[in-house]
């Protein structure tokens, strides 16, 4: 079973899985998938690794209120979500008792690594499932930091993420009410066929770093979807758990052009091919354009694609204008943004 690596308090026992890919590629489909399994416990976002962690902070010993803070922010957004703010004391008690488990000298990874062993264990489960997509740009610090861990690389075609993040931001209105305005006109800002597709590239660079690697499973979204029992089957002999039906009973929800309805449940298979008629003509030539040879290893091939000029030039001409504002808007998220924006923008 994943988790042979040896720590000590909380730690001991607990196996880390970590799900990982370009944003909208289906890691949030795949951990709730996973939370199924009756030995997993999901970890959702926390985003630790460039939000709460740059690498100048391995080796640096937290302070007691340090400690208290980060792990303060890491229990409230796995509790109560995402955007939540913290309250005052709400996790007092908890944050004490994860205190006492920090190993001596502890820094920021040891905080993070005690905090997913608590939440598990505090739910009786034996494997930590923590997804957060951009940990595609952090696989070597997490093979690092979690020896023995199991990184699961979600892929999705490039087409259908444009079309997803250029509706995410109207998750609001389809089943995520807690999402503040200010996310909603961050998400607005951040979409541009280009800036999305350079995206996807730099995760699929990031992706092929580590291909091979004995400990990195591979899935496309497209794969699941089509034949979700041989694909969990195949994720779960990788990861050393035994496949248990009950992990595809997951509710109809996440979905960006979709409302949320928790009383149906299973893998919906009918999301593969709207970006064909979600996308403008030219949304898709710059996307082609942009992502063709290395979409093509991975078996998504080019359709013909005709935009008119006038769209095209539009598109281009908003490219800088919308850069600008993502980059404002985004700057509180990244805790060295020099080393963030390196990661993500990075291209073989």
């Amino acid at each position: 079973m994943v988790g042979s690596q040896k720590k000590q308090g909380l730690m001991q026992g607990i196996g880390n899985v970590f799900i990982v890919g370009n944003s909208r590629s289906g890691t949030t489909m795949m951990l709730r998938i996973m939370n199924n399994h009756s030995l997993v416990h999901g970890i959702n976002e926390p985003h630790f690794y460039g939000t709460y962690w740059a690498p100048a902070d391995d080796g640096k010993m937290l302070g007691h209120a340090e400690s208290r803070e980060l792990l303060t922010k890491l229990l409230t957004r796995q509790r109560d979500g995402f955007f939540a703010e913290v309250v005052p004391g709400k996790f007092d008690a908890e944050v004490e008792a994860i205190l006492r488990e920090l190993p001596a000298h502890a820094d920021r990874k040891d905080a993070y690594a005690t905090f997913m062993a608590y939440e598990t264990r505090r739910n009786g489960m034996r494997i930590a499932c923590e997804k957060t997509p951009q940990n595609i740009f952090y696989i070597s610090e997490l093979q690092h930091h979690f020896p023995g861990a199991k990184v699961i690389i979600m892929y999705r075609d490039p087409r259908a993420v444009l079309l997803s993040q250029k509706r995410k931001w109207m998750r609001k209105d389809l089943g995520m009410a807690g999402m503040p305005d200010k996310e909603v006109r961050r998400l607005r800002m951040n979409y541009h066929p280009y800036t999305i597709a350079r995206l996807w590239n730099s995760s699929f660079d990031a992706a092929m770093r580590h291909k091979g690697h004995p400990d990195v499973l591979e899935v496309r979204f497209e794969d699941l979807t089509r034949d979700p029992e041989g694909t969990m089957r195949r994720v779960c002999e990788g990861i050393g758990i035994p496949f248990e039906p009950a992990m595809l009973e997951v509710p109809h929800a996440g979905s960006s052009s979709a409302m949320d309805d928790h009383s149906k449940k299973g893998i919906r298979t009918d999301r593969g091919e709207s970006w064909k008629k979600g996308l403008e003509p030219a949304e898709v030539a710059i996307c082609q354009g942009t992502c063709g040879s290395r979409m093509a290893k991975l078996g998504y091939e080019q359709v013909p694609v005709s935009p008119g000029v006038l769209r095209l030039a539009a598109a281009w001409l908003s490219f800088p204008f919308k850069l600008a504002g993502a980059f404002v808007l985004n700057l509180d998220r990244m805790r060295n943004m020099t080393n963030t924006l390196q990661r993500r923008l990075k291209q073989a």
